[in-house]
């Protein structure tokens, strides 16, 4: 499931910060356009050929997202905006369970970086709430090197 020890680490620092934010926003009763708070969650697994990031969005358009890849390849934004006005344009006067979150959200997903990806490649789509980003990875090269033998030098 997990490659090592700090992908391990860092998925748990990942699940600790956000359920930290969502207690916060429940304990603080933060509006529901709150955008600090707001983090989809991700699933990122390897397959043979590719590394496949997949969030779940649902209720955002199609027009709000935009997905990026860093210059070292290493790291993919996903961000966009869910929009409660076209679900429900209603006045609220006091929430008594709030667990569906609109707004603002941006969400940087660190990729294993033992795996060389070909960033030309990368492509998204979007489908019943699901983004699903395919990064195809680059063929493993062993490069192997002759050392040649030669015989030491002769101290005079």
């Amino acid at each position: 499931m997990f490659k090592d020890y700090e992908d391990l680490i860092r998925q748990m620092e990942i699940e600790m910060q956000r359920c930290s934010a969502e207690a916060m926003r429940r304990l603080l009763e933060l509006p529901s356009n709150s955008q600090e708070f707001w983090l989809p969650k991700t699933d990122v697994y390897e397959t043979e050929n590719e590394l496949v990031v997949r969030a779940e969005i649902a209720g955002v358009a199609r027009e709000s997202l935009n997905v990026s890849l860093s210059g070292d390849h290493r790291t993919l934004s996903i961000r966009g905006i869910r929009s409660e006005n076209h679900i429900d344009d209603r006045k609220k006067i006091r929430y008594y369970q709030l667990e569906v979150y609109f707004g603002s959200f941006e969400r940087d997903i660190p990729l294993p970086r033992d795996i060389a990806i070909d960033a030309d490649r990368v492509t998204a789509t979007y489908r019943e709430g699901f983004l699903v980003v395919t990064i195809p990875k680059l063929p493993k090269v062993e490069i192997r090197r002759s050392v040649p033998i030669t015989e030491p030098e002769k101290e005079e």
